[in-house]
């Protein structure tokens, strides 16, 4: 099984710095994602200790002999930030979001915290995998789809879960077992609430350079006005 991947990662149209952060390891085949709180003080300081941490963690791992339980990976990442958080803000601490995966094999192991996200594009359908912690999402499932004209504004944008803000964490977990041509994407809000899933889905689909369609993602969510940092990642699997 090959994998051919590229990353990007974009301040957007509006925002006066990038708080997003990525992570790519290419012997150990792991990919993040982190969106640093743009709502609390040192969110892009938050989102760069991560990808300090897993490169760190990384570093000391034999690809060929060890595994690295994604979740712990997380929840002693998530202690870490938290602790160094309230130190530079004692009032607030900071924060961001995390998914991450592992390719072993056929086997992708993914861990999540927060409303980043990752999709899989497999024989034309096309899937988000994790799910959002936000307070939009505990109100869908909830209230129910139809509800949604009565959810309050800020419930999209108000996560319940998120690395540096509690030193106890719940991480989810999942494992998809991969085949020749599928395709996944790894990704911040910054994309995925700015462009439609069918846009997505079809710029995904096109050619077979990560790096072409990388870029014009990130081109696509900058001219529908870039509200927001945007990070992606995209793996073509053979």
């Amino acid at each position: 099984m090959q994998i051919h991947t590229h990353g990007m990662t974009d301040r957007g149209m509006t925002r006066p710095i990038n708080e997003d952060a990525l992570f790519i390891d290419e012997d150990h085949n792991v990919f993040a994602v982190a969106d640093g709180l743009g709502g609390l003080p040192g969110g892009a300081e938050s989102s760069s200790r991560i990808v300090e941490l897993l490169a760190k963690t990384f570093n000391k791992v034999d690809a060929a002999e060890e595994r690295v339980d994604l979740a712990e990976l997380i929840i002693g990442i998530n202690r870490i930030v938290t602790d160094e958080g309230l130190l530079a803000h004692p009032s607030t601490g900071s924060g961001s979001t995390l998914t991450i995966s592992q390719i072993i094999k056929d086997q992708c192991l993914i861990a999540h915290v927060g409303d980043s996200a990752l999709y899989l594009l497999r024989d034309g359908e096309f899937n988000k995998v994790t799910i959002d912690h936000t307070m939009e999402q505990e109100f869908i499932e909830r209230m129910g789809e139809e509800a949604r004209s009565a959810m309050p504004p800020e419930y999209p944008h108000t996560l319940t879960r998120c690395v540096g803000q509690d030193q106890e964490l719940r991480v989810d977990q999942t494992r998809l077992s991969l085949k020749s041509g599928d395709r996944l994407l790894l990704c911040t809000d910054g994309l995925n609430k700015v462009l439609s899933e069918a846009t997505i889905q079809s710029m995904l689909s096109e050619g077979n350079q990560p790096d072409v369609i990388t870029k014009r993602l990130i081109e696509d969510a900058n001219a529908a006005g870039g509200p927001d940092n945007i990070t992606l990642i995209v793996l073509i699997i053979e």
